[in-house]
């Protein structure tokens, strides 16, 4: 079976957070949510084991309608580089921003809070809890009329949900307009009216391009652009299997893409894809970009003894010390030779002398593409930009070989080369040090 069913959270209440005051686009977010929004920290605090809002899941999205936005000035803009693990302290202007609270509950429920949400004015213990049940009671939250797609373009968090999340996300906006033009031009209103939405990390960066239908409570994941019909298609579909008398609610689930349903557990959805989903079901997968080769063995039996030539393999030094100096060299062309230790890798020794174009989001977790350089020869010129095009050929020797792993995070690397590398991923050594006093270095990309 795939791997995704059962991979989505066990939540029986999903919270989507969006601005009111101040318009909060997906590119000002920062890693953490929690690190500059009061409320969105204090909320997340109670959907802890423990807390009044146990069971509970959280979100913040936005739109790129910011016709409920007041665009209050008096917020100033967030930050999308502030540390993860920060706070904003006390009695600032942040807690005064207001939010819309949206929330979802299984089957098919969709309530907004009834009033804007800030820190100052949240209600406290379970208060908020009982009025949100009251309002799953009423009959109103079994009539939304409306379907909401939540893409995760959260690239802060994960550079693969930055870059694929948002073509998906365009994608789907593209399609509900060309729904809705059919209806207009056919005279004929829309099964239900969909909105789009790019929402926060929701788990599962691997699973990227991930998409919520609610108030449905699918969740779908390895998502590609080629899916937007089918997952419009599902939107179209009842809320409910309740009076659902041709089972549409089933039958227009995008199966090969399911993680799983809000309020079933992970179990439970394994066993529901067993009941309804298709016999075989294969997850998406991105082919691997084939990495540079010379076009013949002989010209790669003569590429690797000219390489030889020009990396003899060096007699061990008898330096004990761990340090050497590397080479990087911006996109700018600026130089920069800093002092590595043995023990951290190249993304680390970059990091610490805050080298440009090596973020380094994930922290070196291989869940990202942003430590990402090109390993390259010396160049005729000792001066210029080496070429990124032709890989070193005992590359696998100096900086060790590709894992499945790096070479599959790779294929989020912006401009991915044969010499495309993620420095997390290799070691500071001696053997790198002498090779690059020969003319070899860390080509930096622009982004």
């Amino acid at each position: 079976m795939s791997p995704l069913p059962g991979s989505a959270p066990e939540y029986q209440t999903h919270l989507m957070l969006f601005p009111a005051e101040h318009a909060r686009p997906d590119y000002t977010w920062p890693s953490h949510i929690d690190a500059v929004c009061p409320l969105y920290s204090e909320l997340s605090s109670r959907t802890r084991q423990g807390g009044s809002l146990e069971y509970y899941g959280l979100s913040f999205a936005s739109e790129n309608d910011t016709s409920q936005v007041s665009q209050d000035d008096a917020f100033q803009p967030w930050d999308p580089k502030r540390d993860g693990s920060s706070r904003i302290p006390p009695n600032q202007a942040a807690e005064e921003e207001k939010f819309r609270l949206y929330a979802y509950r299984s089957p098919g429920l969709f309530v907004e809070y009834p009033e804007l949400l800030s820190l100052r004015t949240l209600p406290s213990g379970q208060v908020m809890r009982q009025t949100l049940d009251k309002l799953f009671q009423k009959p109103s939250a079994r009539l939304a009329s409306e379907s909401h797609l939540y893409v995760c373009t959260h690239g802060a968090r994960d550079c693969r949900c930055g870059v694929v999340g948002t073509e998906v996300y365009e994608a789907l906006q593209e399609k509900v307009q060309e729904h809705e033009l059919r209806c207009k031009q056919q005279n004929s209103q829309p099964a239900r009216q969909i909105r789009v939405f790019e929402v926060s990390h929701v788990g599962g960066h691997k699973w990227a391009a991930n998409v919520l239908v609610y108030p449905h409570g699918d969740w779908y994941g390895n998502v590609r652009v080629s899916d937007a019909p089918l997952l419009v298609r599902a939107a179209l579909a009842p809320a409910s299997s309740r009076h659902d008398l041709e089972d549409l609610r089933e039958r227009l689930v995008l199966w090969p893409r399911w993680r799983g349903r809000l309020g079933m557990k992970s179990q439970e959805a394994r066993d529901h894809m067993d009941l309804w989903g298709p016999p075989v079901v294969h997850t998406a997968q991105i082919a691997p970009r084939a990495r540079g080769s010379s076009a013949s063995g002989t010209s790669q039996a003569a590429s690797s003894q000219q390489d030889a030539q020009e990396y003899p393999k060096l007699k061990e030094s008898a330096e004990t010390s761990g340090h050497h100096t590397l080479r990087f060299h911006g996109y700018d062309g600026t130089w920069y030779d800093v002092q590595g230790q043995e023990g951290e890798t190249l993304m680390e020794t970059a990091t610490r002398h805050n080298l440009p174009s090596i973020e380094a989001t994930c922290g070196g977790e291989l869940e990202c593409a942003t430590c990402h350089a090109y390993i390259c020869n010396a160049a005729a010129d000792p001066n210029a930009r080496g070429d990124v095009t032709q890989e070193v050929s005992n590359a696998d020797e100096l900086f060790g070989p590709i894992s499945d792993e790096e070479d599959d995070m790779l294929e989020y690397a912006i401009d991915r080369q044969p010499t495309s590398r993620l420095t997390c991923q290799i070691p500071v050594s001696r053997r790198i040090a002498q090779w690059m006093q020969q003319g070899g270095r860390i080509e930096l990309p622009r982004y």
